[in-house]
């Protein structure tokens, strides 16, 4: 019993030192690899707990999660001899530890190694492109090639590449002011030309507005003429229907009508004493006394 005991606490300490280096534990944000004596022996993509050599295996943590590998601003030539200062960043993650293991070494070190290579995929895009499509519409294209290219290269080194984007795209400080007044120039001579085109189309939209008013003012003259004629036809036939009836007092108001006119206040007048006018001037029966 004695001897049963003392092997006992042997044991228990011996599971007490062992245990915690035969075991280790993966989260679900980390890879692993196992190596021994400097040579990887196995590597761990699934989180759990795992088991390893007591004092002979080492542990070995990388992070499962995206890697941001941003290149610093270089100043690239495009395919019209021009230059852009260049901004570009890449995100991946390591999908073979074991072999993220053999040729990086660190995450440092392939962060370097990766951003090395996409810098010399995207000085070579670059150089199809001119300045200007560059900067306006080949961008997007220009991110899908290099992609595309460093892709495989980057799971050559257990690295699984997932984007690459051009933060800035800008020109020299030393040719952005000439640029931006060119720039200005051109959007300047499109408003001009923008501007000019609305002063031709208002200028045509005006003359065709005055041609329709004078049209439908003439047609209007026209017609109103028309009335007018129509009117003092219609009023010449009824006076002329009128004086057919009684000629002596037609004749009798058109000389009344006529002395209207020509008197004036303080006019003097000499009529013969047998003008009608004398005769109606003396009496309102005077013409009919001349008659008898």
């Amino acid at each position: 019993m004695k001897y049963l005991a003392i092997i006992l606490i042997l044991g228990s300490v011996a599971a007490g030192i062992i245990g915690p280096q035969a075991f280790f534990v993966v989260d679900e944000t980390q890879l692993a690899i196992v190596t021994r004596f400097g040579q990887v022996k196995s590597s761990v993509t699934k989180p759990g707990l795992h088991v390893k050599t007591p004092f002979v295996d080492n542990v070995t943590y990388f992070d499962r999660r995206l890697l941001i590998f941003d290149a610093p601003p270089d100043s690239l030539l495009t395919l019209d001899k021009k230059r852009l200062i260049i901004d570009v960043y890449a995100r991946g993650r390591i999908t073979d530890p074991k072999l993220f293991r053999e040729t990086n070494r660190t995450e440092v070190q392939a962060a370097s190694r990766s951003v090395d290579i996409i810098s010399s995929e995207l000085r070579r895009e670059i150089g199809f492109d001119n300045q200007a499509e560059i900067i306006t519409t080949s961008r997007e294209s220009i991110m899908g090639k290099v992609l595309e290219s460093v892709k495989p290269e980057l799971l050559l080194f257990g690295i699984e590449l997932v984007d690459v984007r051009i933060k800035r795209a800008d020109f020299p400080n030393e040719i952005a002011d000439s640029v931006y007044a060119r720039m200005q120039a051109e959007r300047q001579r499109k408003a001009d030309k923008e501007r000019a085109e609305g002063a031709e189309i208002d200028a045509t939209v005006r003359a065709t507005v005055d041609k329709d008013a004078t049209i439908i003012r003439a047609d209007a003259e026209k017609q109103a003429s028309i009335t007018r004629g129509e009117g003092e036809a219609e009023a010449v036939k009824i006076f002329a229907d009128a004086v057919e009836q009684d000629e002596d007092f037609y004749m009798f108001q058109r000389s009344l009508e006529a002395y209207q006119k020509i008197f004036e206040n303080k006019t003097t007048v000499v009529l013969p004493a047998d003008s009608d006018l004398f005769q109606f001037l003396q009496s309102p029966t005077g013409l009919d006394a001349k008659d008898e």
